[in-house]
């Protein structure tokens, strides 16, 4: 892949990432139960589909977005600290793709992916997230209480994903007409 395709990927992944963060906000801001946990968390879903469909560019992108997020809504001082969240909100669906292509044998163009698969890579990937980026907020004294928020959490992205994946693969066959088949 040339360095502009990549690049333009990593750009398209980080904005639409921004921008579903953005909406997430205004339609379930109601729904928010401690610093970086929502009931309902639709980005997550952008997350996991984004990396398993560009993988690194995906992941890039996520991270990217989500450092300047967190710079721009939850700033407390700390550079590393924005940073630190950027990574870890790229890195936890990457390791989930990974697990799911190494144990579950995924197929790494995602022929064989059916709603099971979804469901298990979205149990995955919602465990994943929460506990790494709670691990993160319990640590840096973000949150007080490790438990609920990590369960909120997990829950919020596990419903976010299944609702994000789930409507991708609703729509994909209607988008088909506009890509060419190999």
């Amino acid at each position: 892949m040339l360095l502009q395709q990549r690049l333009a990927i990593i750009a398209i992944t980080s904005i639409s990432y921004f921008l579903l963060f953005r909406l997430n906000m205004s339609l379930f801001d109601f729904l928010h139960f401690s610093h970086g946990v929502d009931w309902i968390f639709l980005p997550s879903g952008l997350r996991m589909a984004f990396v398993l469909l560009f993988i690194a560019e995906g992941a890039i992108g996520i991270a990217l977005a989500s450092t300047a997020i967190t710079y721009l809504f939850h700033f407390d001082g700390s550079y590393i600290g924005s940073l630190l969240n950027g990574l870890i909100a790229g890195l936890a669906p990457f390791l989930a793709r990974h697990i799911a292509l190494q144990y579950w044998q995924l197929d790494r163009d995602l022929k064989n992916l059916k709603a099971i698969g979804i469901f298990k890579i979205s149990v995955l990937f919602a465990f994943i997230s929460a506990l790494v980026h709670q691990l993160w907020y319990f640590w840096s004294g973000k949150t007080e209480d490790f438990i609920a928020s990590t369960s909120v959490m997990m829950v919020g992205d596990l419903l976010g994903t299944l609702i994000v994946l789930f409507a991708l693969k609703t729509i994909a066959p209607l988008l088909s007409p506009f890509y060419k088949k190999p």
